[in-house]
């Protein structure tokens, strides 16, 4: 990849330098060779008639819909399994400070900042829960969160102990908004 990456690099260097004379090309059908103007006809400012020209204003609606796309594009979704915790550790300190209660809608994820708030769609029934990252883990290697008992009822069932599941960051505590 690295290698087909610099010789398109170098391609591009070559290719204008061996152009610069003007006199290059040859069509294979005829026997005439074509020219290619001078540098200072190549590269004025006059413009052909199929030139779109810039708008300085876009209306409300195009504003409103490029953000909406920036918005959007911003926002990485990703898969990854998930597991539940729930009664050993209901009561107990979380990484965050906050004591774990296995009832509210919280997660524990290995980086992210505490107070991220991050929506967790289970793939097979389509149902989403909103939790809110208080704690670190999960130590199993394969998994992405690990989920309060209620987080995890939500969008499944607890008897699976583990689920499939699309996860995105809706807001993180390093936003200021």
């Amino acid at each position: 990849m690295t290698k087909n990456i610099i010789a398109l690099i170098a391609m591009l260097m070559i290719f204008p330098i061996a152009n610069a004379d003007g006199k290059i090309f040859k069509d294979s059908g005829s026997s005439a060779t074509n020219t290619m103007p001078d540098s200072a006809k190549r590269f004025s400012k006059d413009f052909d008639n199929d030139t779109i020209l810039k708008k300085d204003t876009l209306s409300i609606e195009d504003e409103k819909l490029v953000g909406e796309l920036i918005e959007n594009s911003a926002r990485k979704i990703s898969t990854g399994v998930v597991s539940w915790y729930g009664d050993k550790f209901h009561g107990r300190k979380t990484a965050s400070g906050e004591k774990y209660d296995k009832h509210e809608l919280t997660a524990a994820h290995k980086s992210l900042p505490f107070g991220t708030k991050v929506k967790v769609t289970n793939i097979r029934n389509g149902k989403s829960v909103v939790v809110e990252i208080n704690d670190r883990g999960p130590y199993a290697k394969s998994r992405v969160l690990d989920l309060s008992q209620a987080a995890f009822s939500e969008i499944g069932h607890t008897n699976t102990g583990v689920m499939q599941v699309e996860y995105e960051i809706i807001k993180s505590e390093d936003e200021k908004n």
